[in-house]
């Protein structure tokens, strides 16, 4: 049965394919199978296709749009997780309890565990700091917390210096959860990760979790955003791309990326740069072959650049890029 949010966006849909070329597993694969169009059809006619399962939900096909499908209404309904995928929801939602799944997962000999150390090569507790009377919250991400422990520490060491007492958020904002379909828990997740923000000012790390905050109705800002509120810019020092990550794309926040570098003259011309990085969430765990072609076509974009360093400010991204062997900075990486 579809749900009534989703019908309405199917209903939408007129067809025209502006959503192929966008689509980065249609890019890859050339079947309309795994293209957006090909997947509304399937839950339309309430067909069977491995087209659901590999969506990468980097929802690019509603910037291409004309007819204005919120396309992930619609893959949202379509989409269950299994047991494996909702205990894995679940452990991200306690960073700690991440830390120790991965440490586990990364000393077996399984397939899931040899994907896992193809792109983690570190893993952390999460930085905890909770200061007195604190003015500003910042809330690093899941996977940045445990994967990125030390750009956390630097951004948090750079903003006390900057005169700011600081709470570290750890949790999960639902985005994961949503890309497989778990829409209820989701919410939940939010709703514990930012029960005690109220009116405090706040900050996000990670910027695709920032925007689907945002969607959601929380006021927060991406890092991008608060160093442009603060005058602050960072220097890359050599050639460099920016990836522009897909949900924060959509949210507008790319131009925050841009403007928060002052070293614009090192900046390469990259085609494309929102092409999704490859790992689409967890879709790098489950779908190797077409993510491994995604990665790989968004390698090319960035080895025709010519540039030296990628600068990415989502964590699933980062690990992505690296894993073609790309230098991946964080903004937060180059405050001092």
């Amino acid at each position: 049965m579809i749900e009534s949010n989703a019908e309405g966006e199917i209903n939408k849909c007129v067809h025209c394919g502006f959503c192929l070329e966008s689509c980065p597993t249609y890019v890859i694969t050339r079947s309309e199978v795994h293209s957006p169009r090909g997947r509304i059809m399937e839950v339309k006619l309430n067909l069977k296709s491995d087209g659901i399962d590999t969506c990468m939900y980097c929802r690019r096909c509603e910037i291409a749009c004309p007819s204005g499908v919120i396309y992930s209404r619609i893959i949202t309904s379509a989409r269950k997780p299994d047991v494996f995928k909702k205990i894995m929801l679940k452990t991200l939602e306690k960073p700690k309890l991440l830390y120790v799944a991965t440490k586990g997962i990364m000393k077996g000999n399984g397939e899931f565990s040899l994907r896992i150390r193809e792109f983690i090569k570190q893993v952390n507790l999460p930085l905890e700091i909770n200061e007195k009377n604190a003015n500003l919250y910042v809330i690093p991400g899941c996977i940045m917390s445990t994967y990125f422990r030390d750009t956390v520490k630097n951004v948090v060491s750079f903003l006390q210096k900057s005169g700011f007492r600081i709470k570290i958020i750890n949790g999960c904002c639902g985005l994961a959860h949503y890309s497989e379909g778990e829409v209820k828990g989701g919410d939940i997740s939010l709703n514990e990760l930012v029960k005690d923000l109220r009116e405090k000012e706040a900050i996000c790390l990670s910027s695709n979790c920032t925007a689907h905050m945002r969607e959601r109705g929380i006021k927060v800002m991406d890092l991008s955003e608060f160093l442009i509120k603060t005058g602050t810019k960072v220097n890359v020092g050599e050639p460099f791309v920016v990836h522009y990550p897909c949900h924060a794309h959509l949210d507008g926040l790319s131009i925050y990326l841009e403007d928060a570098i002052k070293d614009k003259e090192n900046e390469m011309e990259m085609e494309d740069p929102s092409f999704e990085c490859g790992a689409g969430g967890a879709f790098f765990l489950f779908n190797k072959e077409i993510s491994d072609s995604v990665i790989e076509e968004k390698n090319r974009k960035v080895r025709a650049s010519k540039a030296k360093v990628v600068i990415s400010t989502n964590p699933s991204c980062s690990l992505a890029l690296r894993k073609s062997g790309l230098r991946v900075v964080h903004l937060g990486d180059l405050l001092h």
